[in-house]
């Protein structure tokens, strides 16, 4: 499925290598700390395996414009505090002083480099991997290492220049066993297999879904969130204009491919039978026929719902959720959510399940709920592992097939 070398193919000891992994935190810019570091913790483990190679990390946080885009100071420090061997870092890239200090790195010691993402470059999508190669950041670096290992997974979609310039590339720890739990689910899946499908990237989501049904993989989709929201408008459901707005554009783009979807696996997409409105800091559970009625935006899964999607889990061999089921920030809508992660941690643990949660908010959902530790795998990247299950030959992944070294 996965064609690449691992880092454990290759001898690194006493070698000095660079690691581009993917670091993005949760950052209190007030108070200038990380809130919650996963990403941070899990890189540990990692960097441990790889005590006998001099290794600099390359990493970004947030983008150009946003509030947390910041140096990787406070990473660097976090870092530190979780390792027990030397953490530099260089507030730097690719200039004089980043060069110097890879020079001078021991073997043992650990270097972070800053944000990658303040070269503008980096921000640059290239489809054309010669092009990124040719790059000043490219050429200056990588006379300077051994090996190049890609582990930042949840930025494997991105076909930016630190994703896919290098001459070679080999797979980092991250990478593997995200392979590994991907390939468990594209190529041969224990049935049934369900998807749970809620938040944002409503049409990028009904792709996914329905490349898996089109090729057989998949047994039910639980539509909830805006993919529901835009199968209910493309089939005629008036679901509200707070609703609609949210999907209108990929309405625009897909709705006689979403209706046509639908027709054909109806029996198993299964929809909301009701859904939750905040009514003055109250849950209050509607109808979908109530919808158009309230005119209110839909927040979370009902109970009826609620009932039904926690049976389909509980009775399947595989599931992948993708997205929460609501908008769990919010404490009047985060019971459909936590339900749906303790569904899948009972059909893990009771059943056997394989149970695989898309990174990103419903990652960060199963750790509120206290079910992450209860599930088979919680991917570090929702954006890739989508794509991926789409069927699509992200850059990463064809990077590290091309870049063998």
């Amino acid at each position: 499925m996965f064609d690449y070398k691992s880092y454990k193919d290759v001898d690194l000891k006493g070698k000095k290598v660079l690691m581009r992994v993917d670091i993005n935190s949760n950052i209190d810019i007030e108070n200038n700390r990380i809130r919650e570091s996963p990403r941070i913790h899990a890189l540990i483990p990692s960097l441990k395996e790889l005590k006998e190679s001099a290794v600099v990390i390359m990493a970004h946080q947030s983008r150009p414009g946003a509030k947390d885009f910041t140096s990787l100071e406070l990473h660097a420090e976090e870092i530190r505090k979780l390792l027990d061997r030397p953490v530099k870092y260089v507030e730097d890239v690719f200039g004089e002083k980043a060069i110097n200090a890879i020079k001078d790195l021991k073997v043992g010691e650990v270097l972070v480099l800053n944000n990658v993402r303040t070269w503008e470059l980096e921000n640059k999508q290239f489809k054309d991997f010669s092009e990124a190669a040719n790059l000043e950041m490219i050429k200056t670096l990588s006379p300077l290492f051994d090996y190049f290992i890609a582990d930042a997974f949840g930025a494997a979609h991105r076909a930016q220049p630190s994703i896919i310039g290098w001459p070679t590339l080999v797979a980092g720890p991250t990478t593997v066993k995200e392979f590994e739990y991907m390939s468990k689910i594209l190529e041969a899946p224990e049935k049934p297999m369900v998807m749970l499908i809620g938040g944002a990237k409503a049409l990028d989501k009904f792709k996914a879904m329905k490349f898996n049904f089109e090729n057989d993989k998949l047994d039910y989709a639980l539509c909830s969130g805006l993919t529901a929201v835009l199968i209910f408008e493309a089939i005629g459901v008036d679901t509200g204009e707070p609703n609609r707005g949210a999907i209108a554009k990929d309405l625009d783009k897909a709705k006689d491919d979403i209706k046509e979807t639908y027709e054909k696996f109806k029996d198993k997409i299964i929809l909301p039978k009701d859904l939750v409105i905040d009514d003055n800091g109250n849950r209050k559970a509607i109808s979908i026929d109530e919808l158009k009625e309230y005119n209110a935006v839909t927040g979370d899964i009902g109970p009826k719902t609620t009932e039904e999607f926690k049976e389909i889990i509980m009775n399947a061999k595989t599931i992948i959720a993708n997205g929460p089921p609501g908008i769990f920030e919010k404490e009047v809508f985060r019971k459909g959510t936590f339900d749906m992660a303790e569904a899948m941690a009972a059909a893990t643990k009771n059943r056997g399940a394989l149970s695989v949660i898309g990174g990103g908010e419903m990652g960060t959902a199963a750790e509120m709920s206290g079910y992450a530790q209860d599930v088979s795998f919680i991917s570090t990247g929702g954006g890739a592992m989508l794509e991926i299950l789409s069927g699509k030959d992200v850059p990463m992944v064809r990077a590290l097939r091309e870049k063998k070294p």
